[in-house]
């Protein structure tokens, strides 16, 4: 079994993509890669990053590289797949920094629900203007 790791760099070969039609060969990239990572890993569940869609598909569909290093992260039991010079936040910063900016945006949101009230209460008086104006007509 594989030896348990929290970041490990590896370079995968994709000649098996270039057994393909011609057509396929940056659609089939994407699939050689996680099963390459799969057996590396162990790992059922991935998520790929953009950048690295991106690298397959910058020479278009027929010409995809022939060799990727990729750099896996464990978190939680999925592997992160990036290429190596991105650099990776785990989930818990990010809730940590978002929840600071929640809070500034919080004290600041009070405002606007006073103003939606106001805005509510117009159409009603204009829908009450309208109806006057039926009536008057009508005599």
């Amino acid at each position: 079994m594989a030896k348990e790791f929290k970041e490990k760099t590896i370079t995968v070969n994709l000649k098996q993509v270039f057994q393909k039609p011609v057509t396929k060969r940056a659609i089939n990239a994407n699939y050689v890669l996680r099963e390459t990572v799969r057996k590396e890993t162990r790992l059922k569940e991935f998520s790929i990053s953009n950048k690295i869609n991106e690298l397959f598909w910058s020479r278009g569909k027929y010409n995809c590289p022939r060799k990727v290093t990729v750099k896996i992260v464990n978190e939680k039991g999925k592997a992160i797949i990036m290429l190596p010079e991105e650099k990776y936040t785990p989930k818990s910063d990010k809730k940590t920094a978002s929840k600071a900016e929640t809070k500034t945006e919080v004290k600041a949101e009070p405002k606007a629900p006073e103003a939606a009230k106001t805005e509510k209460a117009k159409p009603a008086e204009k829908a009450t203007a309208k109806k006057e104006t039926k009536t008057t007509k009508k005599e």
